[in-house]
């Protein structure tokens, strides 16, 4: 039978080390950006749940924020994908067979030809079609008001 080997998944170690090497304005500006992020998020989703969006409206709120969701993971996904598929052509893939087999296989097909060149344009019409999916889960309508912020 195989081994079974428990993998860390986080490394507490790892972390107060950079911790202690980062700057206190890094350290701020990591806060901070990440305040921003919880702020922008609790914004967009009352906006959806005060049916603010065209999603929201038309549908229903949970419609809109589930979506949206799913749609930021998949473009994560889209995103990552082409970096590595764009960054792999250069490293010999011998290097990877066995280490890393999907991969592999992966980039076998897809740097094959003019693979890449078409992989690169049918993903730039996915990114388009997913952000306008995100965009109308998301957008505040005309005239939206959330929390009682102030209209700029």
């Amino acid at each position: 039978g195989g081994q079974c080997s428990m993998v860390p998944i986080w490394n507490f170690d790892e972390f107060y080390i950079t911790m202690l090497t980062n700057s206190p304005l890094d350290i701020f500006k990591q806060f901070y950006s990440t305040c921003l992020v919880i702020f922008s998020v609790v914004i967009v989703t009352a906006l959806m749940f005060t049916e603010n969006t065209k999603v929201a409206a038309d549908a229903h709120p949970v419609v809109a924020l589930v979506t949206m969701w799913l749609g930021i993971l998949w473009m994560s996904m889209v995103e990552g994908g082409q970096c590595s598929m764009v960054g792999l052509p250069p490293i010999d893939r011998e290097l990877y067979k066995e280490s890393h087999k999907i991969t592999y296989q992966i980039c076998s097909l897809g740097h094959k030809g003019d693979n890449l060149d078409r992989y690169l344009m049918g993903r730039q019409f996915m990114v388009i079609f997913i952000n306008f999916t995100i965009s109308l889960c998301g957008s505040p309508l005309e005239g939206a008001s959330v929390l009682g912020l102030p209209q700029w």
